[in-house]
């Protein structure tokens, strides 16, 4: 599964993580998957999704979570990615707004681990 599969769940633009794609982001429930603008290998085949979650509030997640770095130890994690090992210029984000985020994040996890055998490098299985 790569970021290209998403296009059925309604996955179609990709963006840089920026301050412009903060201000785009809106207050709604929704998914959101982080890829990084190349594959690597996974368990079983290649993939370039980093992350799948999803939200009550598209914005105040992405904004105080990921770019802010307030949060569980998942998100700092992520932050520390992001800002400390010099991954903002290689991720990417897309968003799709719907009525019922958990559902389909587990649709979309769901998929990836049956094809990769594993969930995406930064959601950590429980």
């Amino acid at each position: 599964m790569n970021s290209k599969d998403l296009k059925i769940y309604g996955f179609k633009v990709w963006t840089p993580l920026d301050e412009q794609m903060i201000r785009s982001l809106p207050p709604e429930h929704g998914v959101y998957v982080m890829r990084l603008n190349r594959v690597f290998g996974r368990l079983k085949g290649e993939s370039d999704i980093l992350y799948v979650g999803s939200t009550d509030d598209l914005r105040q997640r992405i904004v105080n979570n990921y770019w802010r770095g307030r949060g569980g130890r998942t998100t700092k994690r992520i932050h520390n990615y992001l800002f400390k090992r010099n991954y903002l210029s290689q991720v990417e984000v897309s968003w799709v707004v719907c009525q019922s985020p958990k559902n389909l994040e587990a649709k979309i996890l769901e998929r990836y681990e049956n094809e990769h055998h594993e969930l995406p490098p930064w959601n950590r299985q429980k």
